[in-house]
């Protein structure tokens, strides 16, 4: 009975969270145009377009690894990880939760607004996760990344998804370390802007919305008890903060797009 009131107060505590995270977004500028950049040492190669849907994509090929995955403004995502045969994995994520699905396997929704058995589908995606060669790989992409520290657009959305994956696969503080070492890179150049005279420029909010996701994602995690699995749930709802936060930068009037 306790533990059925703790997962109740912990639904709670993130579906406010999580309407925090999909608030109106400001209006943006929708440009169907290209962003394409190469990483050789990864045999990579990443590219983001503006879809018909309004929708932003993110492409990322390494030999026959494709990693595609779109968002939208207010911080929705679908991503595709895919390589030749069955060997591929959907995930999509929500205000109300993510839902995943690996091959042929019937999809598993990982919510906080159902009564679901949700630390049995975690367990159900996590082996999905550990036994595909098309995650592993990209895993190995976001570990360069990540040691190269990497803040370009793609690498940005790269690392998000790589952080998500690696929260799925069991290891629960991987969201709460991208976003410390972003906001430790970022936070120290919003205070130079912050205090300057000329208005903040797209990267300047970026900055700043990256930053109070960051601050939310702390207050969620240290609102649950250390063995309450719904503390996961703060890092999926920080995922649809930075990728609104992400959508709202590349769309922004004065992003240089080549």
């Amino acid at each position: 009975m306790a533990r059925r009131w703790q997962m109740a107060v912990g639904v709670a505590l993130v579906l406010a969270f999580a309407a925090a995270a999909v608030a109106a977004p400001r209006e943006t500028v929708v440009r169907p145009v290209r962003l394409v950049q190469d990483v050789p040492e990864l045999g990579l190669s990443t590219g983001v377009t503006m879809e018909a849907d309004g929708g932003l994509a993110v492409t990322a090929t390494a030999g026959d690894l494709t990693v595609r995955k779109q968002v939208y403004a207010d911080g929705r995502f679908v991503v595709r990880v895919t390589t030749r045969g069955d060997d591929r994995l959907l995930i999509s994520g929500a205000p109300n939760g993510l839902k995943v699905a690996y091959g042929a396997e019937a999809a598993v929704e990982l919510g906080v607004d159902r009564d679901s058995d949700y630390e049995g589908n975690a367990r159900r995606v996590r082996g999905w996760l550990a036994g595909s060669d098309a995650v592993q790989r990209f895993r190995h992409i976001n570990e360069v990344l990540d040691q190269q520290d990497a803040l370009s657009p793609e690498a940005l959305s790269l690392r998000v998804t790589g952080a998500l994956v690696a929260e799925l696969l069991g290891d629960p503080g991987a969201a709460r370390r991208l976003s410390r070492s972003i906001t430790a890179r970022l936070a120290n150049r919003l205070r130079k802007a912050q205090n300057g005279y000329t208005s903040m420029s797209c990267w300047d909010t970026y900055q700043r919305l990256v930053v109070a996701a960051a601050s939310a994602l702390e207050s969620c995690i240290n609102s649950f008890a250390v063995y309450n699995p719904l503390r996961q749930v703060c890092a999926f709802v920080w995922t649809l903060q930075v990728e609104s936060a992400w959508f709202q930068f590349l769309s922004c009037s004065s992003f240089p797009w080549k």
